[in-house]
């Protein structure tokens, strides 16, 4: 059981929580610092309840106790800050490095891996074909729903499918992967999830249905972005669902409002300018 504790901290970081958030009504919160710094060695009902409060099971928290598995998630959090600010090589060469090391095992890690290669398949080779090729390849994998992050990395899956099927013209498979990523959105926990990239849905998804004139369908998926990002406090992909949000309200023309969503969108770029 040695350094369980870690893990179990870094659980909490990862879903925001205080020590007093997490032990209310469990244990003492001195407790649970004792655990976290593997002072003391918690029993089985404590870790069941304290799990359950974070939403994982023990199976969940004890693979992530292996080595391999703390250091993986370091390296896709990594991936995922290197998506957010464009940075492709970088994406690459870290998965090319863990391709070296040859530790990503799990299903649900390769899933995530694929994901990736197929990033860097568009963004840095240009080929969208092979790009979709690596994101199929990642769909075609059964990921447990027990694991953290299950339905994240399906809906950014399907709907990097529906952008590269729309990029190559195939416009009934791009509605196709779309449709089923935002209905997995919106059928899933998503309330619960904290993983801000999920607005490429939203972004991709309603310049798709702009594109194709389907307006009103365009505003429910751009307004959920908006709500979305809100949810989160995230500034990710911000911008880009405002000014659909305006193309919309320009197309009726509501001019009251595209002057108050100007506004915001100038805000957003004082606040990026920062």
């Amino acid at each position: 059981m040695l350094a369980i504790g870690q893990v179990l901290k870094e659980f909490r970081k990862e879903h925001g929580m205080t020590q007093k958030d997490l032990s209310q009504g469990i244990c003492s919160q001195s407790v649970l610092s004792r655990i976290e710094n593997d002072e003391e060695i918690p029993n089985i009902i404590v870790i069941q309840q304290l799990c359950h409060r974070l939403g994982i099971t023990i199976d969940q928290l004890m693979l992530d106790f292996l080595p391999e598995e703390l250091f993986l998630r370091k390296y896709f959090n990594k991936m995922f800050m290197y998506l957010r600010i464009g940075k492709y090589l970088e994406i690459r060469t870290t998965l090319e490095y863990l391709d070296e090391r040859q530790i990503t095992h799990l299903d649900k890690d390769r899933q995530l891996a694929y994901f990736f290669k197929g990033v860097c398949a568009y963004f840095l080779d240009e080929e969208p074909e092979a790009a979709l090729d690596q994101i199929v390849q990642g769909l075609s994998i059964c990921v447990s729903k027990k694991y953290d992050g299950y339905f994240d990395s399906r809906i950014l899956l399907l709907s990097f499918a529906g952008k590269m099927s729309s990029v190559m013209g195939r416009v009934s498979d791009a509605q196709n992967y779309y449709n089923q990523s935002f209905d997995l959105f919106q059928t899933m926990m998503a309330d619960y999830s904290e993983r801000s990239e999920l607005s490429n849905l939203f972004v991709n998804y309603g310049t798709f249905l702009v594109k194709h004139e389907r307006l009103d369908l365009a505003e429910k998926v751009v307004d959920m972005g908006l709500k979305w990002n809100r949810q989160q406090c995230s500034y990710y992909k911000l911008r880009e669902l405002l000014e659909l949000k305006i193309r919309m309200l320009e197309a009726r023309d509501e001019l009251h409002s595209v002057i108050n969503y100007r506004k915001m969108l100038r805000a957003i770029e004082k606040i990026k300018d920062l």
